[in-house]
């Protein structure tokens, strides 16, 4: 069988899809993946390949609303929805949720299930393997360039509010827009001490030492810190993340529009951090999740129900 797994306007959407692109390609199906046009291909994607000019599929896995390009005539089209990607058309019948029970959205609960993996890319730095005896958190601005991501000034305003708490605060900040970040938070004085930087990449490794990480509520670092059991506060405006994981109790939302930069903005930020690694409702609501999250299907026995979709 020709599947076709599509995101040509997103790289982690794509990224989100590649443990199942390689289950169907372990089981003996001619895979390819296709991402945004000049985007790299990650080491991630090995065991599949771009689809070839007269390559066409019989099943399309797309992250797309447009799911029937490339695809042959009578082919089998389902859409994956990843957490801040839904389509509100309802044309395809058939839809992939890789999200629990617990973030989906009312009107979401028909979607086939199955499991990212934790991301285990990568090693951490020595500095971070070493036995730390301070809570520690991770902050994630976002890409550099997204129209999401922090300014320096609100990942300072964030990462004073969590020194505050006595914790150990990990930054995940590509190498080369370090020295621009490193210049703001500079700020912080003797608390900056208390304060480590880490690759993007390593987004699984940093999330497994830390109790809460506070991000821009992207997909990938959504599930992948619910898959690990970590609180979360989201701060954003738009994305369904915060307002999903502060319903069940795993993490908090700020708007980041309403977000006065100021003093006091940063007392309200640790306040709800402070719940985040203390409150004992948010912690054990989020081990429920992850526990949720490891009882999904995993990629191969997706991978079949594929099949069984196809043959249909």
């Amino acid at each position: 069988m020709r599947v076709l797994f599509t995101a040509r306007h997103s790289v982690s959407h794509l990224l989100a899809m590649t443990a199942a692109a390689q289950a169907c390609a372990s089981a003996g199906h001619d895979v390819r993946t296709a991402g945004p046009p000049g985007a790299p291909r990650s080491a991630a994607l090995r065991g599949t390949s771009p689809p070839g000019r007269d390559w066409l599929p019989d099943l399309v896995v797309s992250a797309e609303d447009d799911t029937t390009a490339g695809a042959r005539p009578g082919a089998r089209v389902v859409r994956w929805t990843p957490l801040d990607h839904r389509s509100a058309d309802g044309a395809t019948p058939v839809r992939i949720d890789p999200c629990p029970p617990g973030l989906r959205g009312n009107q979401e609960t028909d979607g086939l299930s199955v499991r990212q993996p934790t991301c285990h890319a990568g090693q951490l730095p020595y500095e971070l393997r070493e036995p730390h005896h301070l809570l520690r958190v991770c902050l994630r601005p976002g890409p550099p360039g997204s129209p999401r991501s922090w300014e320096p000034e609100r990942l300072l305003l964030v990462a004073r509010a969590a020194l505050g708490l006595d914790v150990e605060v990990i930054v995940l900040v590509p190498a080369a827009e370090r020295a621009r970040v490193t210049g703001v938070l500079g700020s912080l004085g003797r608390a900056g001490a208390q304060l480590r930087f880490a690759e993007p990449e390593l987004l699984g490794p940093v999330l497994a030492t830390c109790v809460a990480v506070a991000h821009e509520g992207g997909p990938d670092v959504t599930l992948e810190a619910a898959a690990h059991g970590v609180t979360q506060l989201v701060i954003a405006d738009t994305r369904p993340a915060g307002d999903r994981l502060d319903r069940i109790g795993a993490g908090r939302r700020l708007v980041a529009a309403e977000e006065p930069r100021e003093p006091g903005s940063s007392l309200r930020l640790r306040r709800h951090l402070a719940d985040l690694l203390y409150g004992g409702r948010a912690l054990a609501t989020a081990q429920r999740l992850r526990s949720a999250i490891a009882a999904l299907p995993s990629p191969e026995d997706f991978a079949g129900r594929l099949e069984d979709l196809a043959a249909r």
